[in-house]
């Protein structure tokens, strides 16, 4: 089930900073092992849970191949599997942080000025569709009680306010 505790943050590899370098046309290409940002898969907020899943597998496959650990006593969700999550080895993170998909834009807490207020929709409206929730900070909400009852289309439910809230395709 998926239950949207919030927006993602990641934290990215601390750089050394270094003199610019302005390109000139005799100027070798760069051979920086770091990934552009803008090289990262963008999901958005009408991804299809297809696409989503098979970027994240695109993504788990890469840090597998790289050497992160399969839990193999653990179920992953809706039966794939589960990668042991302790961040080693870190070259495989380092190796793979292209492929790891990007949050939407929109739920970008620093890139969207609306944020606080749209995240506020977000919850008025699983609420609205039976889902009892409160906002504990911006990009976080947590059940009302222990006793929730949950919808059988949850996660349909939050895909639709996500959408509603935020202006998928605006």
């Amino acid at each position: 089930m998926l239950a949207l505790t919030g927006v993602v943050a990641l934290s990215g590899c601390a750089t050394t900073p270094s003199a610019a370098v302005v390109p000139s046309l005799s100027s070798p290409p760069s051979t920086s092992s770091a990934p552009a940002a803008d090289q990262r898969p963008q999901l958005r907020l009408d991804t299809s849970d297809e696409e989503r899943r098979r970027l994240y597998t695109a993504y788990d496959d890469c840090l597998v191949g790289h050497g992160v650990k399969v839990l193999v006593n653990i179920p992953g969700p809706q039966g794939g599997r589960r990668l042991d999550d302790s961040g080693d080895p870190k070259s495989a993170y380092l190796a793979c942080a292209s492929r790891l998909p990007l949050q939407p834009k929109e739920l970008d807490e620093d890139a969207n000025p609306n944020f606080a207020a749209q995240w506020n929709d977000h919850v008025r409206c699983l609420r609205k569709h039976g889902i009892k929730v409160h906002v504990t900070k911006p990009g976080e909400w947590t059940w009302d009680s222990e006793t929730n009852v949950h919808p059988p289309n949850e996660d349909q439910i939050e895909q639709d306010c996500l959408r509603e809230a935020f202006g998928a395709g605006s």
